[in-house]
């Protein structure tokens, strides 16, 4: 009788794991692609995601790229872009999903840029020596999508760097504040405001 009993559970568990989606998993700071093994996702995930994450401080790029089992609590994130642009940052992340099995294989994708200035304007600051909101000291033209101003402040922490307080002002895509899921950078104890920007 165990030994039906002990058959059926390895039964179940093996018909469980067949529904489960394969997705490509990998993380690669450096580069914009990346390619890696196929994992079974836990049985809540329904999507696979590919992305990358630029991170731009001055001269200095680190771009990240990822591919996983997405996680549900960010299935809204699917599909759109997300930015903050100051006269020091630019910060931009892109996911592409699907809903297949081994869907997430190939390149990332990564849409051009839209630098042309739409008419819209934020304040713009950024500094590493301050705890809360820093001062603008002058303003930024917005460009593509971004018709929203972030302020953020808190602690970040850029792929292969320590710990740093950040405090910044600029423009920011409208659903930056909403979605606001860091790929591969890392942020602690963080306050996130934005409001509509200001038109030209």
């Amino acid at each position: 009788m165990r030994a039906i009993l002990a058959a059926v559970v390895m039964l179940q568990a093996l018909i469980t794991g067949a529904d489960c989606l394969l997705c490509e998993q990998c993380f690669v700071v450096g580069s914009s692609q990346c390619s890696g093994i196929f994992k079974q996702c836990s049985p809540d995930v329904t999507h696979c995601v590919k992305g990358m994450e630029n991170s731009t401080l001055g001269t200095r790029v680190v771009l990240s790229a990822f591919k996983d089992c997405l996680d549900p609590s960010q299935k809204a994130a699917c599909g759109r872009e997300f930015f903050h642009k100051d006269s020091a940052l630019f910060f931009q992340i892109t996911r592409t999903c699907c809903d297949s099995d081994y869907c997430n294989k190939g390149d990332v994708e990564v849409p051009a840029v839209d630098n042309t200035p739409n008419g819209y304007k934020c304040e713009d600051c950024f500094t590493t020596q301050s705890t809360g909101p820093c001062t603008a000291t002058g303003g930024i033209q917005c460009t593509g999508e971004q018709n929203t101003c972030g302020s953020f402040s808190g602690g970040v922490a850029r792929p292969g760097e320590v710990v740093r307080q950040i405090s910044m002002k600029g423009c920011v895509s409208p659903d930056f504040c909403d979605l606001f899921y860091p790929a591969a950078t890392q942020v602690y104890n963080y306050d996130l405001l934005c409001s509509p920007a200001k038109k030209l």
